[in-house]
């Protein structure tokens, strides 16, 4: 079973833009994911229709930030891309009218539900500027040959 990335990505993209002084266009973030550049303009539209980033078309043109990092959370990112699944039950969809199914099923429902609900708390607390400290921190270690934590 293959999950989307587009949440993942999203972040990406919005990370390389932190920091900016000015817009990046698709092709330059393309070549940070790495992907086809079509799939970064595709998330880039999802993201403006959200109001997070503001994009210009032509010679000059690119995309960036259109609030502070401060002011953008990751769960802000996650609607404008339109809530895709954080997590993936694996509940099964066949037998349906067998009882037991249906008990498991609303078993494993419900605590995807808890799941889903802590994880959107979480990522309401978040915001790119974290990303971009946390971002900072490494690049800082790395220069200093620190180990880091995975």
């Amino acid at each position: 079973m293959k999950f989307s990335n587009q949440f993942s990505d999203a972040l990406h993209v919005m990370a390389h833009l932190v920091g900016q002084d000015g817009p990046r266009t698709s092709e330059q973030l393309a070549t940070c994911l790495p992907t086809h550049p079509v799939v970064i303009r595709r998330l880039l539209a999802a993201l403006q229709k959200g109001g997070l980033v503001t994009s210009v078309r032509g010679h000059g043109g690119g995309s960036q930030l259109a609030r502070a990092p401060a002011q953008i959370t990751l769960h802000d990112v996650y609607v404008a891309i339109g809530a895709p699944a954080l997590l993936h039950t694996g509940a099964r969809e066949t037998g349906r009218g067998c009882p037991v199914q249906q008990v498991v099923n609303d078993a494993l429902d419900d605590s995807y539900r808890q799941a889903q609900a802590l994880l959107e708390q979480r990522l309401r607390g978040t915001t790119l500027a974290t990303l971009g400290e946390a971002f900072a921190r490494h690049l800082a270690h790395h220069a200093a040959g620190v180990p880091h934590d995975r």
